[in-house]
């Protein structure tokens, strides 16, 4: 007897709906962060804001975000990959990809 489904066997344990509710969780708590660091309105922080323009976030800012974030999440956020951050969509998928990601 085979399998046929060759698939990342973490992808077949989450439905779109899981994957989503998990992403929406994870955006409520980067629009708590940043409401709170930056003193703005949760209405003024949408998912296709840019972290270095449209937040104007300054180097400790940012510094201290991610570190939030890894703290928050219990994750290790590696340089490369948030070179390629550029919208808090991308923050969020970003943690939801090393959240679900087993350590090596």
């Amino acid at each position: 007897m085979t399998m046929d489904d060759n698939g990342d066997p973490r992808e077949r344990n989450f439905d779109s709906d899981e994957v989503m509710k998990k992403k929406d969780k994870i955006f409520e708590d980067i629009l708590k962060l940043l409401v709170e660091e930056l003193n703005v309105s949760p209405t003024d922080i949408t998912s296709d804001l840019t972290i270095k323009g449209d937040l104007d976030f300054d180097s400790l800012q940012l510094y201290e975000f991610v570190i939030d974030l890894e703290e928050a999440y219990d994750i290790r956020l590696p340089d490369d990959l948030l070179d390629n951050v550029r919208t808090i969509a991308d923050v969020v998928d970003l943690v939801y990809d090393i959240s679900i990601t087993p350590e090596v």
